[in-house]
């Protein structure tokens, strides 16, 4: 099974990068204000979905753009197309394709490709986190003054009451550097890898972060919600990195979020 994800999301990956390199006028239609679908999104994820009906046709399958939600039994898929929409329509060569199994609800596999770099990074559960089939770590950074850490804001942040802009100025002054590359799929996969340190960021959806989840963790990283639990996909917030970086982002926001007057409280 991890075989055939490594599979489409290199399938899907081709197609993108036909797009990204025809230099042709790509349609982009909206689902907000800044919310956009490229053609190639709708591509990628139609191709996505028709290889996942052949090959499992009882599982079910959660995909981000219109009609990519599809009922079935306990295995479930969570595919994005085209992580990083902004990226390729500004030629900008950070996106991916994402790809990720649960079972019963529990994450199963994950997939993240990386067309133009040409790196695949791909883990099962329990079995360990691998690019282009070479075993990969977190890295071991301690000092965050020695960090090279990533964060996102979202594309559409005109009508959200709460942005990522304090929590950047919590932790600018206090890491070596920050990375803002648009695709939080890559910036998983990024910290499994050990390229940086940590990550974090909020209102992300599931297919956006639930087979990076599963590359850091199966790099031996740790990954949180705001309150360093488990409830990354239903609070649509999450942190991530080796332990220590991971615990100096946690502190830096949920101090931010206090001062904000944010309550940090479990759900229900």
């Amino acid at each position: 099974m991890i075989r055939f994800a490594r599979s489409i999301a290199r399938e899907a990956g081709d197609l993108l990068l036909d797009f990204h390199r025809s230099r042709s006028e790509t349609s982009v239609s909206y689902k907000g204000p800044k919310d956009m679908v490229t053609a190639a999104d709708s591509k990628a994820q139609e191709l996505l979905i028709r290889r996942i009906r052949e090959a499992y046709p009882e599982d079910g399958i959660v995909a981000e753009e219109e009609g990519g939600t599809i009922e079935g039994g306990a295995g479930v898929w969570h595919v994005d197309p085209l992580d990083g929409t902004t990226n390729f329509l500004h030629r900008f060569p950070l996106f991916a394709v994402s790809v990720a199994r649960t079972i019963h609800g529990e994450l199963q596999l994950g997939v993240v490709h990386v067309p133009v770099l040409e790196r695949t990074y791909s883990a099962e559960a329990g079995r360990g986190c691998t690019c282009n089939g070479e075993r990969i770590r977190v890295s071991d950074v301690r000092d965050p003054l020695r960090s090279l850490v990533a964060t996102g804001f979202a594309c559409v942040r005109s009508n959200l009451p709460e942005d990522g802009v304090p929590y950047f100025e919590s932790v600018v002054r206090r890491v070596q550097g920050i990375r803002r590359g648009g695709s939080a799929a890559i910036d998983l996969a990024f910290t499994a890898e050990g390229r940086l340190d940590g990550f974090w960021e909020m209102n992300l959806n599931g297919w956006d972060v639930l087979a990076g989840i599963l590359l850091v963790r199966e790099a031996g990283g740790v990954v949180t919600d705001f309150l360093g639990g488990g409830a990354m996909v239903s609070r649509k917030e999450i942190v991530a990195g080796n332990r220590s970086i991971h615990a100096f982002l946690l502190e830096r926001i949920q101090k931010t979020a206090r001062r904000l007057g944010r309550k940090l409280e479990p759900e229900g």
